[in-house]
């Protein structure tokens, strides 16, 4: 399944200061970037570094001004999902201590803004059922 990705966004520095970015996608096994593009303002000091776990990269960037980005890209994505759906649900505390990472809000999902419409969509779901119903 090929998908097209786009991102604009801006900011601005009453001087110089420093920004660390992340937006591109990321080269994995499970997905082909077919097509990549990024136009960004001009910046004092650029420097592309490895991000968490060495997936995709991050840019430092020194700049002041406004600062505007544009990304394109289009992603093939190879994944072939697990069969979740005979799984049971585990109760929280005998979730193993790697897990527990994933139950925190974060800024990609805030879980506290979801978890209405994930009951009322999902509700009378359970364990792996639930997932498989969540990603189709």
């Amino acid at each position: 399944m090929a998908l097209d990705i786009s991102a604009r966004f801006s900011f601005s520095f009453d001087g110089p200061g420093d920004s660390l970015l992340q937006f591109a996608v990321a080269h994995l096994p499970e997905q082909s970037v077919l097509s990549a593009n990024c136009e960004m303002s001009p910046a004092l000091h650029l420097a592309r570094v490895p991000a968490q776990e060495n997936i995709g990269e991050r840019i430092w960037m020194r700049s002041q001004g406004e600062i505007i980005v544009d990304y394109k890209a289009r992603v093939e994505v190879q994944r072939q999902a697990p069969d979740t759906t005979g799984l049971k649900a585990m109760d929280p505390h005998a979730l193993p201590g790697e897990a527990v990472q994933y139950l925190f809000d974060s800024r990609y999902c805030q879980a506290d803004r979801m978890q209405s419409f994930v009951e009322s969509r999902f509700g009378e779901l359970q364990g792996g059922a639930k997932i498989a119903e969540m990603c189709r």
